[in-house]
């Protein structure tokens, strides 16, 4: 490589990155904690060296250039990989060791973490894993685990929690099965069968919303754990809900009578205690799941 034809300085090319996405300098220099004016100068420092204009202002806000556009995408792997540099480096001391419990649901456990398990070995060597993987919500602050990846964002001024994601989740079946309701009405169907989660209202009532008043005998199986669920509905003759990154994987679900129904978001939350603030390995773990799971 040849290194004398890198003429900008790193810092205000990260600079360039986060005012880019924080939509203005004063917004930025808040992320960052450093001045308005600071940032300004390192943007303009940034434009001359390039010898390009990457902001262009618009109201109140900054606007990319096409050039800025161009040459964002650059920004964000090196800022990507900046932040790969900084897990690898941490996870490699080895005062960063010990043990973490993560809690997280069948499904998370099946088809988001174990992909992922290999690359984290990468990162921290020294640390053990245990996960808790269960559908029920741990209790963090009796120490039960010590992240919990959730789908709705804890209320408890103790915790600390980072929304990396949303999903959708959908009614789905065996496209077998699907065929026979042609474009009719889920009201309409005859022996239409469900897979219950729990024996709670809320599915009854997302389908009552949706206009269709399914009865407690259309729910054939009440079953909470996620795979089985599954497996269930790849064996056809029946529907449940499931998150559509995960349906598309099986080429024979079909999401049925997507004409009646919107599907269900979900947000995704990464939850741990103020522990974060204090523990490098809790630390460590967290920001490896932040960053992996939120690409998907």
């Amino acid at each position: 490589m040849d290194w004398k034809h890198i003429q900008f300085d790193w810092n205000h090319a990260r600079a360039f990155l986060v005012v880019a996405d924080e939509g203005s300098l004063s917004a930025a220099g808040r992320a960052l904690g450093i001045s308005q004016p600071t940032l300004g100068r390192q943007i303009t420092a940034l434009e001359e060296q390039l010898k390009v204009t990457l902001f262009e202002r618009v109201g109140k806000g900054l606007s990319l250039t096409q050039s800025g556009v161009r040459l964002y995408e650059y920004v964000k792997q090196m800022a990507e990989a900046a932040n790969q540099f900084s897990l690898v480096a941490q996870g490699q001391s080895n005062d960063v060791s010990g043990e973490v419990c993560i809690s997280l649901t069948e499904l998370d456990a099946y088809f988001s973490f174990a992909p992922l398990i290999a690359k984290f070995k990468e990162y921290a060597p020294n640390i053990q894993l245990e996960l808790q993987v269960s559908n029920d919500i741990s209790d963090l602050k009796r120490r039960e685990a010590d992240i919990a990846i959730r789908y709705k964002r804890p209320t408890d001024p103790d915790l600390i929690a980072k929304k990396i994601g949303t999903e959708k989740a959908f009614l789905y079946g065996h496209k077998d099965y699907i065929k026979h309701f042609g474009n009719k009405a889920p009201k309409d169907v005859s022996n239409l069968q469900l897979i219950g989660f729990d024996h709670s209202d809320q599915m009854k009532d997302y389908l009552l919303n949706m206009g269709f008043p399914a009865s407690k005998d259309q729910f054939t199986v009440i079953c909470k754990n996620q795979l089985v669920q599954l497996q269930m509905i790849l064996q056809g003759g029946a529907l449940a809900f499931l998150p559509d990154h995960i349906a598309s994987r099986f080429p024979e679900l079909e999401q049925a009578f997507s004409q009646h129904f919107v599907p269900i978001e979900l947000q995704m939350w990464l939850v741990c205690h103020r522990e974060l603030h204090t523990s490098k390995k809790v630390r460590l773990v967290f920001d490896f799941l932040s960053e992996q799971l939120g690409r998907y």
